[in-house]
């Protein structure tokens, strides 16, 4: 589970916020990893040589992203932990759990 403390992405256009869900793993620097992952799904264009140009996102921790309540949508590390957290969500389904 994501810590609160974690930095993520917020894309001003889709009003989306990505975080990196790692699992109990410690990743040093979660905020390049989304940006990099990001920029590959071309949700960010990369301003090459200009000091002027807008940018179409901010950085956001995770605890201020629940208390603005936005569309949180997690990139996760592996595929690995991607199954263990879908296996987890459907687990707590169950009228006896």
């Amino acid at each position: 589970m994501s810590r609160k403390t974690d930095l993520g992405i917020y894309l001003l256009d889709e009003k989306t916020f990505y975080y990196l869900e790692a699992g109990p793993n410690h990743i040093g620097n979660t905020l390049d990893r989304v940006r990099k992952t990001l920029i590959q799904r071309n949700k960010i264009i990369p301003a090459v040589n200009t000091n002027y140009a807008k940018s179409n996102y901010e950085f956001m921790s995770f605890s201020d992203a629940e208390k603005q309540d936005v569309n949180m949508v997690p990139i996760y590390i592996s595929k690995h932990v991607q199954s263990l957290f879908e296996q987890q969500k459907s687990d707590t389904k169950g009228n006896f759990k």
